[in-house]
């Protein structure tokens, strides 16, 4: 479980370095051509998609039993979050990081869409929303290694 986690924000980061590099070389090579309109459909899918994957996510979380114990509603204690299994967190802060840069990606579109010339708001928009998703990464990050370490 603890792996699956790990791996899954090694992927979030790799996959942010990824984005911010190919927006540093649109950056320094602005001679690129941006298809609006592809972008818009492609994102606004992207987005659809994954505020349907944290919702299922999130759901899941709460624990809820549809078996023999149909009548039992088993929920995180006080004081637990209700992401409590790392895994099951690691992959929702996926899914959210994905939401947040599809976002960033139809906000995008959408300046692209109607002003051409601001095709820079790509590349800007990249950056901003890496480094929060960057930063929301962090706290699972750091429990994962404090559960590989043996800190509990």
């Amino acid at each position: 479980e603890i792996l699956g986690a790990l791996m899954s924000m090694i992927i979030v980061w790799m996959v942010t370095g990824v984005l911010t590099y190919l927006a540093c070389m649109r950056l320094l090579h602005p001679d690129y051509d941006i298809d609006a309109t592809v972008m818009l459909i492609t994102s606004a899918c992207a987005v659809l998609t994954n505020i349907l994957l944290s919702l299922i996510l999130h759901q899941t979380a709460h624990g809820h039993s549809h078996g023999a114990q149909a009548r039992e509603h088993v929920s995180a204690p006080l004081g637990k979050p209700a992401l409590s299994n790392a895994s099951l967190r690691a992959a929702f802060v996926h899914t959210i990081g994905d939401l947040f840069q599809s976002i960033s990606v139809l906000i995008s579109a959408l300046i692209i869409f109607f002003k051409p010339q601001y095709k820079i708001a790509d590349p800007i928009c990249t950056f901003v929303f890496s480094t929060f998703v960057l930063a929301t990464t962090i706290t699972i990050l750091r429990d994962i290694l404090t559960v590989l370490m043996e800190g509990r």
